[in-house]
């Protein structure tokens, strides 16, 4: 029993129409360099901006690194929720190598519970519900495949014994 390689394609349109729906509603954090968030620290805010720069321009790790020095350095600022958000976007994205979608499930998690008020937080709970969905298919397909190979060992000693 061979998976077949388009036996997971319904995900590539699910994760088309989340990413319509997160970007209809606000600006994408990955769109502007300029500060966004007001009340917090220049320099928190300017690091987010250079973050999403960053991952804008492909630079996934250099963008990874700043996002999380502003949770680091920052701890409570507003820009906190943007780091967060960008970093959640940023782990969810399968084409920059950094992809994990529990990485990814865990940091908007901890937007909505640390800014349950930003202006991330229709598309935090969004993505966060496709992402719930990702990890259990991964986890079922995961399963099935140690079922597979488990069923496939016990063939192989029972063509052993005859």
């Amino acid at each position: 029993m061979r998976s077949h390689p388009r036996r997971h394609l319904w995900i590539v349109p699910l994760l088309l129409v989340g990413a319509a729906a997160c970007s209809t509603a606000r600006p994408s954090p990955w769109g502007s360099t300029e500060p966004r968030d007001a009340g917090g620290s220049r320099d928190a805010a300017w690091l987010v901006a250079r973050a999403d720069d960053l991952a804008e321009r492909g630079q996934a790790p250099a963008a990874l690194a700043a996002y999380e020095r502003v949770l680091r350095e920052h701890r409570g600022d507003p820009a906190g929720a943007s780091a967060l958000y960008g970093l959640g976007r940023l782990q969810a994205d399968p084409g920059n190598g950094l992809r994990n979608y529990r990485a990814a499930h865990r940091a908007l998690s901890r937007l909505l519970a640390d800014y349950p008020d930003s202006r991330w937080d229709a598309e935090a709970r969004a993505w966060r519900a496709m992402l719930g969905e990702l990890i259990a298919r991964e986890d079922e397909t995961a399963r099935l495949k140690a079922q597979i190979e488990r069923l496939r060992r016990t063939d192989l000693d029972l063509e052993r014994r005859r």
